[in-house]
């Protein structure tokens, strides 16, 4: 440890000394000023709907638990004075409900509606077995208002939910959402049966898109991106100037190394998640339980960059890349939140149910944030192999620096344990390539999206199984085919093992569609590890045995693999 936290303050003095003049520190404390006055600004704006709407309750007035609503208790006189003199937007006192005309007033009563619509549905949910309970069917009735004289009436006519067989024993929350629906508009309501009705079937309503709180989460993302390329380009200035290549001559690890650069930044990211939950009065623990990983994945892309680049130039380029497409991969999922599972691919969609106040499970809270673990844990590893001065100065094409790194990931003399374990590791990365695969295609066109699907997918699967083989190959560490078929088995069933341990935690968050259903198999064991072996043996043997080039052999297996998931998905569906 000692080691780490010298090498984290060396980093820490560096980076000290880059802002050490000029224009450069004024520049990051107005960024950092930018942001947390967004942060701010957010935090007071009613967008996030916190405390929106303030009413006063009395007798036996319902539970309000909803963050959109301040609750005050008081006596009715109070209330209603309070009400009068606009401190107040509602006053509910038992059956009655006491607002204004103003349009803030009506609102409020328009949201207390569907919190008490949103708790009645839920209640139903519980109370009946899901095959008889969905799709569950609400009927409304417009209504006719015959007003109290105590009440000011509102000049438009609500709508009244129904929701039918409530049993005996949860008379009391019907009774409260009677209640309300009865005064919901300020009047007393009676039913005219001349009007017209309305079903809603609430499975098959699209809720509205969460820009606000999507908005609100990408601020969490902002210092990480800007942190982290901070990290590459120090990485790439030691690189360049072959300081780390006197630090690697010390008496200390490749992963000491990385860890004690990372850790600085590492910091600084959890801070600023802290420092934006507090300003926003978001909950400090469950926002860093939800950003640490996401910060482990920006960390792991970064890393990655400097140690496959030589100049300055090419990392920038590859690091906005990788800024462009991560955010992407986190924003977009967000806002499908609550119409759409696969939504939870993104760590944002927990995010936004924070802000909402709506609860998630630990299999929704697994789903984003096991992947990005996982790949953290895999880029960490590749780093400790490829930090070799040899690997980071070379000058070579990036398809030969891939199948180079591919190789050093290996052990030559294991190479079937290694080629096992390597199919193993790769399942996080494929299969978060693959839930983005599935996430695009379900908004192509019919026509376009199983074939597309199924031929990205059988791409992503061929290359991460056989890999590792084609490397020990070209370098002639394997040269019989009653080699490389051994090899092909194992890898095959690597792979198929790492597959399932993965789709233990997600499979439930997974559409049930007859695309997921090819894409993510999760049928017998053996008839998956059959394909896969056949699969991995076909680019292996082609490539080993017949010299056909290693893109050409992965186009071949890829057509195999794509007609079997079609045939597959087809007998799904």
């Amino acid at each position: 440890m000692k080691q780490i936290f010298t090498i984290a303050l060396r980093e820490v003095t560096r980076l000290r000394r880059r802002f050490s003049g000029g224009a450069s520190p004024l520049t990051v404390v107005v960024l950092l000023g930018a942001l947390a006055f967004s942060a701010y600004t957010f935090r007071e704006m009613t967008v996030l709907g916190s405390g929106l709407y303030r009413v006063g309750v009395s007798g036996d007035a319902p539970a309000i638990h909803d963050p959109r609503f301040a609750p005050l208790a008081m006596d009715v006189a109070t209330g209603r004075a309070l009400v009068d003199q606009r401190v107040l937007d509602a006053h509910i006192d038992g059956d009655d409900v006491y607002a204004r005309r103003d349009t803030k007033s009506l609102y409020a009563i328009g949201a207390l509606k569907k919190f008490l619509e949103k708790q009645e549905l839920a209640r139903i949910r519980n109370a009946y077995a899901m095959a008889r309970a969905f799709p569950l069917r609400v009927e409304i009735n417009f209504l006719d208002a015959a007003p109290r004289p105590a009440v000011a009436a509102p000049a438009q006519p609500a709508s009244a939910p129904t929701a039918t067989a409530a049993p005996a024993s949860d008379a009391a929350v019907a009774a409260q959402l009677e209640k309300i629906e009865s005064a919901g508009q300020l009047p007393e309501f009676r039913i005219d049966s001349a009007t017209d009705k309305e079903i809603i079937i609430p499975s098959l309503m699209t809720p509205p898109a969460p820009f606000a709180q999507v908005i609100v989460a990408f601020l969490y993302i902002m210092p990480m991106t800007f942190i982290s390329i901070f990290f590459t380009s120090s990485f790439m200035d030691e690189k360049i100037n072959r300081r780390l290549t006197i630090l690697m001559s010390a008496p200390i690890t490749p992963l000491q190394i990385i860890i004690g650069k990372m850790l600085p930044y590492a910091i600084f990211a959890a801070i600023a998640t802290a420092g934006i939950a507090f300003s926003t009065r978001a909950n400090i623990p469950l926002a860093l339980a939800i950003f640490a990983p996401t910060a482990l994945f920006i960390f792991a892309i970064y890393l990655m960059v400097p140690m496959f680049y030589r100049t300055f130039k090419d990392t920038t380029f590859i690091s906005m890349l990788a800024t462009t497409l991560t955010t992407a991969y986190l924003i977009f999922p967000a806002m499908f939140t609550g119409i759409n599972d696969l939504a939870y691919m993104s760590p944002l969609t927990l995010a936004v149910k924070m802000y909402r106040g709506e609860a998630f499970g630990w299999r929704e809270y697994l789903f984003p944030s096991a992947p990005m673990v996982l790949i953290f844990g895999i880029s960490m590893y590749a780093g400790t192999r490829m930090l070799n001065e040899e690997f980071l100065m070379g000058y070579r094409p990036i398809t030969r620096k891939l199948a180079d790194a591919i190789f050093l990931l290996l052990d030559r003399a294991h190479p079937y344990l290694s080629v096992a374990l390597m199919s193993f590791l790769v399942i996080p990365i494929v299969y978060l390539a693959q839930l983005i695969i599935l996430a695009i295609a379900t908004n192509l066109p019919l026509s376009f999206m199983l074939a597309g699907a199924l031929i990205a997918a059988a791409t992503i699967e061929e290359i991460a199984k056989s890999m590792g083989i084609a490397a020990l190959i070209e370098a002639r560490v394997v040269t019989s085919t009653r080699q490389v078929v051994a090899l092909a088995f194992l890898s095959a069933l690597g792979f198929l093992v790492g597959e399932k341990l993965l789709l233990l935690v997600s499979v439930t968050m997974v559409s049930e569609t007859m695309l997921s259903a090819a894409l993510f198999n999760t049928g017998f064991l053996l008839i998956p590890l059959i394909a896969h072996f056949i699969f991995t043996a076909l680019v292996a043997v082609l490539n080993a045995r017949f010299r056909l080039r290693y893109p050409f052999a992965v186009i071949v297996a890829v057509l195999v693999h794509a007609i079997y998931n079609l045939v597959v998905a087809g007998g799904l569906g």
